[in-house]
């Protein structure tokens, strides 16, 4: 079985499926990966480079970021949506988040950039996920990005 996350490479600029220089390694949900891309969609990428930048899943303003965005967030990108992830370095530590859409209007909104600032860049790497269901947001099995994986 194959782990429930790939990995991206961001180096504060762009974001890559391969291994690039100088980039942070970040897990991600696999679906966003697997699949027909979104040509030209707009990631909102709210990490930074730096190895440092990590927070443990379990603390209480990660949590509430996640609620926000099965409350509000992800509806209000409506049929703009892509896809959503957090990043993960380890099963334990969080490490910031994607939100992906065909519009990069709402992303002043994302909630994920109260922990990690956000980077709006046009890309053609994630596919098309249905929206997380609510309202689970423990983790999972196997340390998986949030959405992703099982318990």
């Amino acid at each position: 079985m194959s782990a429930p996350f790939a990995f991206v490479w961001w180096d504060g600029m762009t974001l890559t499926a391969e291994r690039a220089p100088g980039a942070r390694r970040l897990g991600v949900d696999r679906r966003c990966l697997d699949g027909d891309p979104v040509s030209g969609a707009w990631a909102h990428v709210c990490a930074v480079r730096e190895p440092e930048g990590v927070i443990e899943f379990d603390d209480p303003a990660v949590q509430q970021v996640r609620r926000d965005a099965l409350a509000w967030w992800v509806p209000l990108l409506g049929e703009d949506f892509v896809c959503l992830s957090t990043f993960r370095v380890d099963s334990v530590h969080y490490a910031g988040a994607v939100t992906v859409a065909r519009s990069p209007v709402r992303f002043d909104s994302d909630p994920f950039a109260r922990i990690f600032p956000g980077t709006a860049i046009r890309q053609s790497l994630f596919c098309p996920v249905p929206a997380p269901a609510g309202p689970a947001i423990e983790r999972t099995a196997g340390g998986a990005p949030w959405p992703g994986g099982r318990f």
